[in-house]
This record gives C-alpha cells, sequence and structure tokens, in this order.
C-alpha cells in the first residue's frame, strides 16, 4: 500500500461505460494505467467524474480493482470516492475499497435530505474508526446541498485518518479565506486541496488540485502545477490564459455529460455517461475537440512541456 497524502495534482478520470451502457473494463484499465505513469501524484476513482452516483456496488468494487491493478507498479496511489445515501453503505464501500487494495478514500456528505453538522460528524467519525486507509473530506454543496463549515472540516481533522480536505468556493477571495481559517483551526499537516477546475485555473492554489480534468489533460496540468509550485509565476501565468478558452466552452454543457465528451476527444474509448444524463450536442463535441487540439498546440511552447 501506497502513502496517499492527497497533494500535489490528484486527477478524477471518468469511468469509461461501452455503448449499452456497462462498464468498459478493458477502457478504464488502459486509461488509468497511461494515467498513472503521467506525473499526477494521484488518482481517485468513482469520484463526481468517475460516475460514481450511477453505478451500483459491484460495478463500484469493479472500477476499484480494476485501478489498483492497472496502477500497480508504477508508484501512483489510487484512491476511492466512497460517498453514498446511508452511512452503512458508505462503510460498505469503504471495506471494500481497502480489501481491493485502494490507498486512500473520499467521502462527501452525499444524502437525499441534507445533512446537518452533527450528521457529517457521526459518520466520519464512524468510518474513520472503521477503517485505517488515508480519509480525504469533500466540500462539494452543488451535488450534496450541504456547504462544510471549516471549523466542522478543521474539528474532524484531528482524527488519526483524516489527512486531507478537498474544498471548493464560489469565489477566490472566499475559498483563500477558508484555506486560511482551516490551516489556523486543522490538525497541522492536513491538506487543505482546491476542486472545481475554474478555481484551480483561476487562483492555482499550490497544495492540492482536485481535478477531472487533470485525468484527461495529465502532461498539462502537471506543467502547470510545478509552475506554481517553483513560484514560477510567469510560467503559471502561461498556463493559466491557455487552459482558460477550454473551461470556458466547458461551462456552457452540462457538467458531467461534458467531461465524457472530453474524454472521448482526448482518446478515452467510452460512451456517453447513463441516462437521465445526455451526452451533449455534436456541435459541442466538435467545439471541445477544436480547443483541445489548440491548447496541445500553444502548449509545445510553454514551459514544462
Amino acid at each position: 500500500m501506497l502513502s496517499m497524502t492527497f497533494s500535489g495534482v490528484i486527477a478524477y478520470p471518468v469511468t469509461p461505460l461501452l455503448p449499452g451502457g456497462g462498464l468498459d473494463v478493458e477502457s478504464l484499465e488502459r486509461s488509468v494505467a497511461q494515467l498513472a505513469r503521467s506525473g499526477v501524484d494521484g488518482i481517485v476513482v468513482l469520484g463526481t467524474s468517475g460516475l460514481f452516483a450511477y453505478l451500483d456496488a459491484q460495478e463500484r468494487a469493479e472500477v476499484v480493482r480494476t485501478a489498483v491493478r492497472a496502477a500497480s507498479g508504477s508508484g501512483t496511489p489510487v484512491g476511492a470516492g466512497i460517498s453514498a445515501l446511508t452511512t452503512r453503505e458508505v462503510l460498505q464501500h469503504a471495506y471494500s475499497a481497502e480489501n481491493s487494495g485502494a490507498d486512500g478514500l473520499v467521502l462527501s456528505p452525499m444524502s437525499y435530505i441534507p445533512l446537518v453538522s452533527q450528521e457529517i460528524a457521526d459518520q466520519v467519525e464512524t468510518v474513520a474508526s472503521a477503517v485505517s486507509l488515508p480519509l480525504c473530506l469533500y466540500n462539494n454543496p452543488s451535488t450534496t446541498g450541504f456547504t462544510y463549515p471549516v471549523e466542522l472540516a478543521s474539528e474532524l481533522s484531528w482524527l488519526d485518518n483524516v489527512v486531507a480536505f478537498k474544498d471548493t468556493a464560489s469565489s477566490g477571495r472566499l475559498f483563500h479565506s477558508r484555506q486560511l481559517l482551516f490551516a489556523q483551526q486543522s490538525e497541522p499537516g492536513t491538506v487543505h486541496g482546491a476542486s472545481r477546475d475554474q478555481l484551480i485555473v483561476d487562483e492555482y492554489p499550490t497544495a492540492a488540485w482536485h481535478s477531472g480534468l487533470a485525468a484527461l489533460l495529465a502532461p498539462e496540468f502537471v506543467a502547470f502545477h510545478r509552475a506554481v509550485a517553483d513560484g514560477r509565476a510567469e510560467d503559471a501565468s502561461a498556463w493559466s490564459a491557455a487552459l482558460r478558452p477550454l473551461l470556458q466552452l466547458m461551462g456552457h454543457e452540462r457538467p458531467l455529460s461534458v467531461l465524457y465528451a472530453l474524454a472521448e476527444v482526448c482518446g478515452v474509448r467510452t460512451s456517453a455517461p447513463r441516462r437521465p444524463l445526455l451526452p451533449i450536442p455534436s456541435r459541442g463535441k466538435r467545439a471541445l475537440a477544436d480547443a483541445v487540439a489548440q491548447l496541445r498546440a500553444s502548449g509545445t511552447e510553454l514551459p514544462g512541456r
């Protein structure tokens, strides 16, 4: 088992699907194997990008087993999302991921009825006491209906195996204020990472980038992050400018559907996500292909490529 701190570039790949909607295990294994050797610092399957909410327990277990096998020997840790509607299901996914060889877990407060802080704390404490894997807490209010209070995440960071907080905010100013408060109240060494690609590209914090886009454009994101981490402001600004047009284009489409379309553009064999989610229009997919081609053409002249 590898040490997973959830720092650096953490890539969240899509879960490839066959035309009939079944898992494309061969495509998943191939894409994770390539990603694991791309320079990213970690991989997490079964995130939002990985369609976890639309897969059953057996499919989720198969995704983890496949990803762990594909990344074996690469030195890149593989984590798994374990969010579910009930704590019982969360525990089942956590046990399954641990038994399948995952190196870490990511947990967001998913529920039909939005949870309150006491319920979140109870779930996290239950999971943390039941498994030994490093645990990353996730603030994803756009899908969970719950905004993680920084004070709650900070309190939970003192649990033995809570090692990171994957966070987002509606603006860079708000994100940085949350980051500062978390640093003041959390257990020292707990990593505060940024989710949401627009926030990463516009603000580029240093500690950790959690990104579905990074799983498809790993060389670009790795080079970008290294420029930020090394304090090369001019280089980081150039990468930010190069990535921004693609992000703006993606912002006009359905979030998960556009990521699956982008995956196809980037060479991942997959069909669209499962219904009721619908694919983006073909004109949108063509626009994505043009934007990726432009990014890669300009990227050859940027630092780190």
